[in-house]
């Protein structure tokens, strides 16, 4: 319940961006068994539900949150408003499909299946980025900047950060924009546009006349959707780990830029550093007018002899 709580838009831009690229490269597992590819309005559809995937993992966020705060009117006023609005996003983006999937085979089809796919295709996408962005905290009252007392429960613990200046916000979003960008673009063409063409096999694949002792067919006969199941599993923790790759490059990038703004050098021998630690601690911590005469001696001694 607190990786829900606390890291709720971690799962949202992973869990449900990983959805929208693979449904979107999945063609033939939602498609009729009678025809090859689905129709485009039940594509747009299928794709959408990344948006009720980050509307429920919202919505088991809230539920964990409530196990959390004080029962007070002021929390569980704002959560079950909060909950309630997630019940009709969750409606819009999943409902349609519903719909589209029970008038997919009617001949003479008109084009109000399509507009409705594409519309929650859009919504979806929306619903995604603002729960993916905005923090939980901030949704109807912003309870993280504001004073008033009455939501202190959620300001010392759901929604508690800090606050930062505004040089190092900005550092800090323009790093996060570019790890997610590349990490969003290298993972859709090395990760899921290659997984395409395996899920199109496999997920019209039947092993016929096979039997064994102990579970008959049941087994073997499901073993191509269930290795299928675990690449599609294996493919998620991948997308988890490109965006450590992609922190890790943009880091020593920005680490390496503020090393230079500071005037330092990335080149400086870890034994230098560390040998003029004592005299670093003497000169920014102990070297005050007060405490010069009674500490220097023994500071100055205790330098010599670590030197």
């Amino acid at each position: 319940m607190h990786l829900l709580v606390n890291f709720n838009r971690i799962w949202i831009l992973h869990i449900s961006v990983y959805f929208f690229y693979t449904a979107f490269n999945s063609p033939k597992v939602y498609a009729p068994r009678t025809k090859n590819d689905p129709s485009p309005q039940m594509t747009w559809s299928a794709t959408a539900l990344g948006g009720a995937v980050s509307t429920a993992i919202m919505l088991a966020a809230t539920v964990a949150e409530f196990s959390f705060l004080p029962t007070t009117w002021n929390n569980a006023s704002h959560l079950t408003m909060r909950f309630i609005f997630l019940l009709v996003i969750l409606a819009l983006t999943a409902g349609p499909t519903f719909y589209i999937a029970m008038v997919d085979d009617r001949p003479n089809l008109s084009q109000v299946p399509l507009i409705l796919g594409i519309v929650q295709f859009f919504i979806s996408v929306v619903v995604t980025l603002v729960f993916g962005i905005i923090p939980s905290g901030r949704m109807f009252g912003d309870r993280v900047a504001g004073k008033s007392r009455k939501y202190m429960a959620s300001q010392t613990f759901t929604a508690s950060y800090p606050v930062m200046a505004r040089g190092p916000r900005a550092a800090s979003i323009i790093m996060w924009l570019l790890i997610f960008t590349c990490k969003f673009v290298e993972s859709y063409f090395f990760l899921t546009s290659s997984f395409s063409s395996p899920i199109a096999v496999m997920a019209r694949t039947t092993v016929q006349n096979c039997n064994d002792k102990l579970f008959g067919s049941a087994l073997c006969a499901n073993q191509v959707p269930f290795a299928l199941a675990i690449m599609y599993v294996m493919d998620l923790i991948l997308f988890f780990l490109d965006t450590y790759l992609w922190y890790i490059i943009w880091l020593v990038i920005f680490s390496i830029g503020r090393s230079f703004s500071l005037g330092l050098s990335i080149w400086t021998p870890w034994t230098e550093i560390f040998t003029r630690m004592p005299k670093r601690i003497y000169a920014k911590l102990l070297a005050t007018g007060e405490m010069e005469v009674k500490y220097k001696p023994k500071v100055c001694a205790c330098n010599c002899c670590i030197s």
